[in-house]
């Protein structure tokens, strides 16, 4: 290929190429004897390249753009927003969720009761993780049994299998899981984050799907689109953990959607704000803070406000109570992923009203067990002959538990003869614990006793 083409395809490329111009000039024609001459014919010229863009202004070009459709974006929210909130307040519509006080200890734990169209919840409460619209080996009717009042499944985890479309021609995802209670929608971002090819940007999350490999994307809007298909009871807005400004931006445009879904769907899913920030306390006010700001501005102008708000981590307490102390007491408090009985309680002692985690089924699957005295591994071969129950505290302070009616021998049997029963009772016996346990977190607060429960539970727990 010649220079001038290569220079051409190159500016192609780039798209800076312009169309080509012919440049003519009138040939030498020789007269034919006794006549007159013809008419010339024209001579095309070879085209005059262009000089080749350099990578300072391709990046200038790209620059330009993405500051456009920034701002093509910001209008557009801005006017989702408007309209919203018109509609909202001619229809007079409010945010669904419902929350009062009942009780309060010193140190900052609350009792209350959370009311949504599916069901009330008691709080504090903690909320099993169904990340995939189950929990392996556990039916419905088992986990309304043990007491659990809500469930919380992975947004992401659906949108890949079956898919929006399956979930709501079923009609939703109370009745595809056969679940009467309030359903929370977790967005899944963490897994998400985690992947090696996902990209994090102003304007959302690439990924690939975990299961084909698949180009997928996520903006602020498809996520409350998504909560809204469904028929989600709570839905949290997407947030980047690790940037507080970026997390704040993209709860202004779940808002904005958030507004004109329900004010187009008529439905009731109440949509929280995630309050990121990391371990640094003023960090983590600052972000609050924001997001209450944010409530607080889409209120006035008509819109829903946040129903209320999702807590990362209980790593610092410090940084937990920072954020819990900027934001609305009328409005619940949701902190995820909780690993153990002491990271429970510490949530609950700072305000927090509902706590999620998978550690209850992921210790299950291991043949792990949370006890009043610790955690039992009922793999070990000294339970082979040991005939007492999983707990050896029976009902005690957190009710009674039906799989204590197996005893330790039994269970190890079945991990050692590969029975899902093993499983399935593992994880039945950890659900109860952890739902228990929040709910005599919440009888001590009402009592008044919640500081001498805890350091009861917690003197008495890991002497396994």
């Amino acid at each position: 290929m010649e220079a001038a083409e290569i220079t051409a395809a190159a500016a192609s490329v780039a798209g800076t190429a312009p169309k080509e111009e012919t440049v003519t000039e009138p040939p030498t024609v020789p007269v034919r004897p006794g006549g007159s001459a013809p008419e010339p014919t024209p001579t095309p010229l070879l085209p005059v390249a262009p000089p080749t863009p350099s990578r300072t202004e391709i990046d200038e070009l790209r620059a330009q753009n993405a500051s456009l459709a920034a701002e093509l974006a910001e209008l557009r929210t801005g006017y989702r927003a408007i309209a919203g909130s018109t509609r909202l307040r001619a229809s007079g519509i409010t945010d669904p969720v419902r929350f009062t006080v009942e009780g309060t200890a010193p140190a900052g734990a609350r009792a209350g009761r959370l009311v949504l169209p599916r069901g009330e919840i008691a709080t504090p409460a903690f909320v099993p993780v169904a990340g995939r619209g189950a929990i392996a080996g556990l039916t419905p009717r088992e986990l309304t049994d043990l007491g659990t009042q809500a469930l919380t499944v992975d947004l992401h985890e659906l949108y890949l299998q079956p898919g929006p479309d399956v979930i709501e021609g079923i009609g939703g995802i109370g009745r595809a899981m056969a679940w009467p209670a309030p359903i929370v929608a977790d967005t899944g971002v963490a897994a998400i984050a985690a992947q090696p090819k996902t990209r994090i940007t102003d304007e959302g999350i690439a990924f690939r799907s975990r299961l084909d490999g698949s180009p997928r994307r996520w903006d602020a809007e498809e996520a409350v689109r998504l909560a809204h298909r469904m028929g989600f009871d709570v839905a949290f807005a997407l947030a980047d953990p690790t940037d507080p400004g970026r997390t704040e931006r993209w709860a202004r445009r779940a808002l904005a959607e958030h507004g004109w879904q329900t004010a187009d769907r008529h439905d009731a899913v109440s949509l929280w704000a995630v309050v990121a920030g990391g371990p640094d306390p003023e960090v983590r006010r600052s972000a609050a803070r924001a997001v209450r700001r944010l409530a607080d501005e889409d209120r006035r102008a008509g819109g829903l406000g946040f129903g209320g708000y999702r807590l990362e981590g209980v790593e610092n307490p410090a940084a937990l109570r920072a954020a819990v102390g900027e934001l609305e007491a009328d409005r619940p408090r949701y902190v995820a992923a909780v690993d153990g009985p002491a990271e429970l309680l510490a949530a609950i002692e700072a305000g927090v009203d509902l706590v999620d985690g998978t550690a209850p089924a992921r210790a299950g699957a291991e043949g792990r067990v949370f006890t009043s005295t610790g955690v039992l591994d009922v793999t070990d071969p000294s339970l082979r002959a040991d005939f007492r129950p999983l707990d050896p505290a029976g009902p005690g302070l957190l009710g009674g538990n039906r799989v204590d009616e197996f005893t330790r021998a039994y269970v190890h049997h079945l991990f050692a003869a590969n029975e899902g029963l093993a499983v399935t009772l593992c994880t039945l016996h950890n659900e109860h614990f952890f739902v228990g346990l929040a709910a005599a977190a919440r009888k001590a607060i009402l009592n008044g006793g919640y500081s001498e429960f805890t350091t009861s539970f917690l003197r008495g727990f890991g002497k396994v």
